[in-house]
C-alpha cells in the first residue's frame, strides 16, 4: 500500500530510540535544575517564615495580577491542590503577614478577590516577583532564538505536566488533558 505523505528518511544519527534517549537526558537534566530550585526555595522558605504553599499561592497571585486577572479563593485552592477550609487558613496566615489583602468581588458582592501586596522586602522581590540575578546572568547568555526554544519547550513541558496533575491519581489525561471517565468518576 502506498501513501501520498512522505516521512523523512531516518539518517545514520537518528532513530526513535536515540530520539527518546535524547528526551530522557534533558528531561534528566530538568529534574536535576528542579531539585536545585526546590532547595533554594526551601531556603527562602525558612529566610522568610513561609512554607511552599505560601510562595506557590503568591507567585500565582503575582502572575494574575501581571495579567490582568483577578483570583478568588476557590481558584487559588484549586490551583495548590487544597481544600476550602486549608485556603482559608493559608489566607489568613498571608493576611496577616501582610502579603496578601481580601477585597470585595466588584462583580458578586458576596466573592472576595484575593490581591497580593506589593513586595518591599528585596529578599521578597527575588523570590516571589523578580528573577534572581544570578539565573538572569546564566539566561541572557542565550541567543534571541535559543530563549525562544526554550521558552516554548518549557510552556509545552509545563503545560503537559499541568494536564497531568488534573487527572487524578487513578485516571490517565485523555484528549486536551481532559480525565478520562474513570477519573472523573470519583
Amino acid at each position: 500500500m502506498t501513501t501520498d505523505r512522505m516521512s523523512p528518511a531516518p539518517h545514520y544519527w537518528y532513530s526513535a530510540e536515540t530520539d527518546r534517549a535524547r528526551a530522557i537526558e534533558v528531561l534528566e537534566h530538568l529534574r536535576a535544575y528542579g531539585a536545585a530550585d526546590s532547595a533554594m526555595q526551601r531556603r527562602s522558605e525558612k529566610a522568610m517564615r513561609m512554607n511552599e504553599n505560601d510562595i506557590s499561592a503568591l507567585r500565582y497571585l503575582l502572575r494574575a495580577r501581571e495579567h490582568g486577572t483577578t483570583v478568588g479563593p476557590r481558584e487559588l485552592a484549586e490551583y495548590l491542590g487544597i481544600q476550602s477550609s486549608s485556603i482559608t487558613v493559608l489566607l489568613d496566615r498571608l493576611e496577616k503577614a501582610g502579603h496578601i489583602r481580601r477585597v470585595p468581588s466588584p462583580f458578586d458582592r458576596r466573592a472576595l478577590i484575593i490581591e497580593p501586596t506589593v513586595p518591599t522586602d528585596e529578599l521578597q522581590r527575588a523570590v516571589l516577583g523578580d528573577v534572581r540575578e544570578e539565573l538572569v546572568e546564566v539566561a541572557s547568555n542565550l541567543s534571541p532564538e535559543e530563549a525562544e526554544t526554550v521558552v516554548d519547550f518549557i510552556d509545552r513541558l509545563r503545560d503537559a505536566v499541568d494536564r497531568i496533575d488534573t487527572t487524578g491519581a487513578e485516571g490517565t489525561a485523555g484528549p486536551q488533558g481532559k480525565a478520562t471517565a474513570k477519573a472523573q468518576s470519583h
